[in-house]
């Protein structure tokens, strides 16, 4: 498969979801959020789908969830979403198209301000209802980027455990994770409070051509020792991660205004603890 091939097989979903909607007169319209929405998609983007399903019928229709999966392209795995009060299932179909499909009950669709929306069935009055206008809240992320700096402080000495206990398995998921989840976090809410909220897995297309590079050298670098199981070496790794830690929280800190939480010497006194108790 090449990336036109899942392209065009998100575009039959899309195509077999409409068809859907369509014909079922339970369900009142069919609009997209995300990146399909807001065009900064790419061929592997997955879908975010919304229904607005007629009040009394919500249940019903959760209730054919894996009928209504299953006539839009095989199913290869699916799953309810886990968030308290979200109606919502997360589904891996043939071709490899990831698609979030969300229900949400008719008279509550415009009791929300959302991104971007791009409405693909519309049978009653979804475009007058549907409310653009959401804007991240610069300071509940800054206050929770405050306490992920902590957080990621005391995180940072936790090779300090997994390498003394032999468990290179779990420190090199810890430090993949510092490098590719946290950096780049502090990194992409530099650009757009609103990347706090992205998936993961999304960061690294939403940070700078530099910061990328910052990411790709890091984890290069740690891959490498890892590799070699070279314990002196991932210190050497282990502490410019920090370094990177210290240098992208002050600046995300800035840009979200809240004070970065930790002092200089704070800061310096786990690079002392590192170097002195780490594993030979």
């Amino acid at each position: 498969m090449d990336e036109r091939d899942f392209s065009d097989a998100r575009d039959s979903t899309l195509d077999a979801l409409k068809a859907f909607v369509a014909g079922e007169p339970l369900v009142e319209g069919l609009w997209l959020q995300g990146s399909l929405a807001r065009g900064d998609a790419d061929p592997l983007s997955d879908i975010d789908a919304y229904l607005s399903v007629d009040d009394s019928a919500v249940d019903e229709i959760i209730g054919r969830r894996e009928l209504i999966l299953a006539s839009l392209r095989p199913v290869i795995a699916w799953s309810d979403a886990t968030t308290p009060g979200l109606k919502a299932v997360h589904a891996l179909l043939d071709g490899g198209v990831r698609l979030d499909l969300f229900f949400e009950a008719a008279s509550q669709v415009g009791g929300q301000k959302r991104q971007a929306i791009r409405i693909l069935v519309d049978k009653t009055d979804l475009a007058d209802r549907l409310v653009l206008g959401w804007e991240a809240p610069v300071g509940v992320v800054g206050r929770i980027i405050a306490v992920i700096v902590r957080m990621t402080r005391q995180g940072g000495t936790w090779p300090l455990r997994t390498l003394r206990r032999g468990q290179w398995s779990t420190f090199a998921m810890m430090e993949l994770d510092l490098i590719n989840a946290q950096i780049a976090q502090l990194m992409a809410v530099q650009i757009d409070t609103g990347n706090f909220y992205q998936n993961p897995f999304s960061l690294y297309r939403r940070v700078s051509p530099d910061q990328q590079a910052v990411l790709d050298q890091l984890t290069s670098e740690a891959l490498a020792a890892l590799a070699n199981r070279d314990t002196r070496a991932m210190l050497m790794v282990h502490l410019k991660v920090l370094d990177a830690l210290v240098r992208e929280g002050h600046a995300a800190c800035a840009a979200l205004g809240v004070a970065y939480p930790i002092t200089e010497g704070g800061d310096a006194a786990l690079n002392r603890l590192l170097q002195d108790a780490w594993p030979s």
